[in-house]
């Protein structure tokens, strides 16, 4: 079943909040943050298809998206550059060269370049209202991951590269006690096990920037999020609180 993404019969409301603006060179104290539901995989998707008054049913939608996105993995990794009604992939490849390479430099390997359609652009512009509540009461925010070795934002994290977080609230201080349980850490997403980084890596931690060498060797099976936890007060980072707080991102990381 074709899904039409020009619909006019619905109208689509996300709730979003102020929240402080997390880069330096931001013009304005505020940016918008929205609400997000819950997260949803292949099945949530397709348990969710009767809302929205498509009438296949579930198992087929769930079956055909599982097959579906497995035939685009295989597809996009033989070279076809892939165009969705939702989204456009296609590899990308690393690196500098004076043209007489046989292969890619030792630590490069080939990525995946995703960006939204049109008509989903399209969609979400003529379809979607914001509804305004007020100003985040946030205990901390990580806005961005900038991983150097790749140049990606919110992608990918290098072992052996250096990163750069940028947000709200995440200097990472602790009194003697908290010593050992402050620190960024690497949660997987698969179970929530994590790494922590070594401190002694870290070469800048400030309220707004992080900056650190990916000195652990992660898995290439698994993804990630930055997970930092600190004693630090959101409002004055030399306050030290009682508590440890955690800060988490909402976006996932992959190695490269």
């Amino acid at each position: 079943m074709a899904l039409d993404f020009i619909l006019k019969d619905v109208m689509h409301r996300i709730t979003v909040k102020f929240f402080p603006a997390y880069l330096p060179k931001a013009k304005k104290a505020y940016n918008l943050r929205a609400v997000y539901q819950p997260e949803l995989d292949i099945h949530g998707i397709a348990s969710k298809a009767e809302m929205y008054n498509i009438t296949t049913s579930p198992k087929i939608i769930e079956e055909g998206m599982t097959a579906g996105m497995e035939l685009i993995y295989y597809l996009a990794a033989d070279g076809y550059k892939i165009n969705t009604p939702v989204f456009r992939l296609r590899v990308g490849t690393p690196g500098e060269y004076d043209g007489h390479e046989t292969h890619l430099p030792e630590g490069f390997y080939p990525y995946g370049l995703i960006s939204l359609s049109t008509r989903i652009r399209e969609y979400l512009k003529e379809t979607v209202k914001l509804q305004f509540d007020g100003i985040e009461q946030n205990e901390g925010f990580i806005g961005n991951i900038v991983d150097k070795q790749s140049g990606t934002t919110d992608m990918y994290i290098t072992p052996g590269g250096i990163f750069v977080l940028n947000g709200i609230g995440l200097k990472i201080v602790s009194d003697e006690e908290n010593v050992n349980n402050v620190g960024i850490y690497y949660e997987s997403v698969e179970d929530g096990s994590r790494i922590k980084e070594d401190m002694n890596n870290i070469a800048q931690n400030t309220s707004s920037v992080i900056s650190s060498l990916c000195g652990k060797p992660l898995s290439s099976e698994i993804e990630y999020r930055i997970v930092i936890r600190t004693q630090s007060s959101v409002g004055n980072a030399s306050k030290l609180l009682k508590n440890i707080r955690e800060v988490k991102s909402d976006f996932t990381i992959a190695l490269p």
